[in-house]
């Protein structure tokens, strides 16, 4: 078996209950799902894995690997619920970009089945790393969505409306993003979550502007930031057509997030009124005090969400508690988010 497996393995073994492994592949059994990948990089790329570079679970699988003829690629395996009409307008949308000189990989195949789903493939990108965030990068984030959606304003998005995380109508979360969140077997102490999360929705979905092309998990795992400029940009399957609103509150209250189990507390309602003063200049214009709303309120819901899986993990150690105290302290100042500008 190959360190490939041992990857898997670790990252089956790092959380208690369903992997995504087990959702994206169908299975748990390492060799079946190493086989499955060995078998797309022959049959899709002409080599076989000569090293693996990096492997990494959270909404899909993403493996980096050095093939047997030197190339080297990145694997993007998915949940069966990414459709492969969504993924193709993905990585139309990725190559747009990537060729218009923005700082993301190029695509070079898929959608390919792979497991129970589909899988995409982009060149490797080197990760330059995230040095500490410091005040300056809240501005070029900001910044960086701007651009992003600016490049994205006359490229067609209508395969990305109906983005696999979104929440279905009447319901207001969508299915969690992985198995490891069940929302419906740990709601008891979460009906103030809930609350927050309505009250959101409501002001996010006040506003129905003309949707834009937008990356929807604009948080640092996955936006490289540098002092004056975004570094790099992965996980482009969270692009979808979405009001500007939606997209930039949400960016507002996560651009700092790395996805780890201890990390700071969520921004401020004074930096998230912050993030979205740049996010206007860099637009160059400012929204209505109607569009400042649906953007609180996309904050506040986004807030929610994450406060949700955080509250469905809880074990009791101190871990896990980025969104939840940043909602309870500042969820109902957000819902009001124009009095911040």
């Amino acid at each position: 078996m190959t360190d490939l497996g041992d990857a898997i393995r670790r990252s089956i073994h790092a959380w208690p209950g369903p992997s995504v492994e087990s959702v994206v592949f169908g299975t748990e059994d390492i060799g079946a799902i190493v086989a499955a990948i060995e078998g797309l990089c022959v049959g899709a790329l002409a080599g076989g894995i000569e090293e693996c570079l990096f492997y990494r679970a959270v909404v899909g699988c993403v493996v980096g690997v050095r093939l047997t003829t030197g190339i080297r690629r990145v694997i993007n395996a998915y949940q069966p619920r990414w459709s492969p009409t969504f993924l193709e307008g993905v990585c139309r949308i990725q190559r747009h970009l990537a060729e218009d000189g923005f700082p993301c990989p190029t695509p070079v195949a898929g959608p390919v089945p792979l497991g129970g789903g589909w899988a995409t493939v982009e060149e490797y990108l080197p990760d330059p790393g995230q040095a500490a965030l410091e005040e300056a990068m809240l501005t070029v984030s900001a910044s960086g969505l701007a651009d992003q959606i600016g490049r994205c304003r006359d490229q067609d998005g209508g395969s990305l409306a109906g983005h696999p995380l979104r929440a279905v109508a009447g319901r207001l979360y969508p299915e969690p993003h992985s198995p490891l969140f069940d929302f419906e077997a740990t709601a008891q102490g979460a009906s103030w979550i809930d609350e927050l999360a309505e009250a959101g929705k409501e002001l996010r979905d006040a506003h129905q502007g003309q949707p834009v092309i937008a990356h929807t998990d604009w948080s640092a795992r996955n936006v490289r930031l540098g002092r004056d400029r975004v570094l790099a940009v992965y996980d482009w399957d969270s692009l979808a057509l979405v009001p500007e609103t939606s997209a930039v509150g949400q960016a507002a209250a996560t651009w700092s997030a790395f996805g780890e189990v201890v990390e700071p507390i969520a921004p401020s309602a004074q930096q998230i009124a912050e993030f979205v003063r740049h996010y206007e200049t860099s637009r160059g214009r400012t929204f209505t005090i109607e569009q400042r709303r649906a953007v609180g309120g996309a904050a506040v819901w986004v807030l929610a969400y994450t406060a949700r899986c955080e509250h469905a993990i809880d074990d009791g150690s101190g871990g896990h508690r980025r969104a939840r105290p940043r909602l309870e302290a500042d969820g109902r100042l957000l819902l009001d988010l124009p009095s911040l500008l």
